[in-house]
């Protein structure tokens, strides 16, 4: 293009490498390996026997890449996810809810995560009263007679 076809567009200075991915089979070189597996210790199993029809004579097409080729193509193919995290996620449903990062950190302290349901009951104390105090929020802000846990 030239400087009067571009004027008065908006282009990107130029696009990040991770969102110019080739595919792997371009990558694909024959005789490289992304793996290397130690000799068997245990005696080998017949696939024919094992799966019958089901087994698969020919794996079909197979990029020949290598271990570190294979590992950087699928991390860059992941910055392409949308992270909750990185920007506002502005769908949602009442089947999609948002859980903050604050709220989840919580549920994973050990207090909470490693209570055992048959633990005496004198040792659960704070446990339920977090649980009874956040049933009475939940009604005050629903407007709910009651709220169940």
């Amino acid at each position: 293009m030239s400087a009067e076809q571009t004027k008065g567009k908006i282009k990107k200075v130029r696009q990040h490498p991770s969102q110019n991915e080739g595919l792997i089979f371009e990558k694909s070189s024959p005789g490289k390996k992304g793996y290397k597996l130690p000799p068997l210790d245990v005696p080998a199993a017949d696939a024919a026997k094992l799966l019958g029809a089901s087994e698969r004579k020919d794996l079909g097409q197979m990029p020949e890449v290598s271990e570190i080729e294979i590992i950087r193509h699928f991390t860059r193919l992941s910055t392409w996810n949308y992270a909750i995290d990185l920007g506002m996620y502005p769908l949602g449903s009442c089947t999609m809810k948002y859980n903050p990062r604050g709220s989840n950190a919580a549920a994973m302290l050990p207090q909470f995560l490693a209570r055992h349901p048959d633990a005496p009951d004198d040792t659960g104390q704070g446990f339920l009263a977090c649980l009874y105090d956040l049933q009475g929020m939940l009604e005050t802000v629903t407007g709910m007679a009651a709220v169940s846990l």
